[in-house]
């Protein structure tokens, strides 16, 4: 199980935002924490602002097609890096973007995501056995 919190986005304490830890290795292969953004709207597995995927060492491994929540279409360098998912280590691609460390609904599968969504309210992603397709 992983745990976060729900916090303000803005000085004013409006706009909510949930946040958990994801350990993330850089090129030493030692893991750092970071806090990431659950974003349900991004169907990648995680986005890193390029300073800080260059503070990582992580290792360039192709360009991919993104379609942004307005419809345009880019195209992102893609990274690979591992990061310790419910205790295991996961192997996961980081899509360089210019916004908050950011997971999306590639990691969250095939887990529950609850979220209260208020200021200090919790965060809780659970492992789950996705249910069996229909033949």
């Amino acid at each position: 199980m992983i745990r976060g919190v729900v916090r303000p986005t803005r000085a004013d304490g409006t706009g909510l935002e949930a946040i958990i830890p994801l350990h993330i290795a850089g090129s030493d292969w030692g893991f750092r924490s970071l806090e990431m953004v659950v974003d349900t709207g991004y169907t990648g597995w995680v986005s890193l602002p390029a300073p800080l995927i260059r503070e990582l060492g992580l290792r360039y491994a192709m360009t991919r097609p993104t379609i942004l929540a307005d419809g345009q279409a880019i195209a992102t360098a893609t990274y690979a890096a591992r990061v310790l998912w419910h205790g295991q280590p996961l192997d996961v691609w980081v899509q360089e973007m210019n916004n908050r460390p950011t997971i999306g609904t590639d990691l969250l599968y095939p887990c529950h995501l609850a979220i209260d969504l208020w200021d200090g309210g919790a965060v809780v992603i659970e492992e789950r056995t996705p249910p069996a397709q229909p033949v």
